[in-house]
């Protein structure tokens, strides 16, 4: 049995403690039988071997099932199918008997070494100040992420962009046309 107290990996990168507050409602999250969802995109910089948090957050779960309401039916069946057919489910409940580092270390999907992305994003599905490991943290790539985009709606997509406008607002000075960020939950 691992600890299940959430790791600095899931901690806000602005503040370097767990995350309190939802990023939607503003809910206190650390209650004991609060559930909520952290994710974290990083982009690797292998050249100068420095990471960057892209963007981070805790997100409840009344308000990430809102949030999934809003993709359109098409693409969250586009995306299971995806899981289903380039999961290796044996492997994902396993994930439920190791050290939350295990799991981030390898791409759910690719099993490429998180060294070796340069970019992943990684997720956690809380309670209170708890994992709940019962849905184990897990790493995905960019590499998948890009093998998903093209399965969503415009109407998902712009969904997710509205999402990540709203509560993320990079220096325009840094801004590159990038593709849109899948927010998974």
């Amino acid at each position: 049995m691992t600890d299940n107290h959430i790791p600095k990996d899931f901690h806000s990168f602005e503040s370097d403690a767990p995350f309190e507050r939802c990023i939607q409602c503003n809910k206190y999250l650390l209650d004991d039988d609060t559930e909520y969802i952290i994710e974290k995109a990083v982009k690797n910089y292998e050249r100068y071997e420095a990471k960057d948090v892209v963007f981070d957050y805790a997100i409840c779960m009344d308000c990430a099932e809102e949030m999934r309401k809003e993709i359109s039916k098409e693409s969250w069946q586009s995306m299971m199918n995806y899981f289903q057919q380039n999961m290796d489910v044996h492997a994902r409940l396993q994930m439920q008997n190791q050290s939350p580092t295990e799991n981030l270390s390898k791409c759910m999907i690719k099993n490429t070494h998180m060294d070796q992305c340069s970019e992943y994003q990684i997720y956690a599905h809380c309670r209170g100040n708890k994992l709940n490991m019962e849905n184990p943290p897990y790493m995905i790539s960019g590499e998948v992420m890009e093998e998903l985009i093209p399965l969503l709606s415009e109407k998902t997509i712009d969904e997710m962009n509205g999402f990540m406008n709203k509560h993320f607002s990079p220096d325009p000075s840094l801004m590159e046309p990038i593709p849109p960020r899948l927010v998974l939950l």
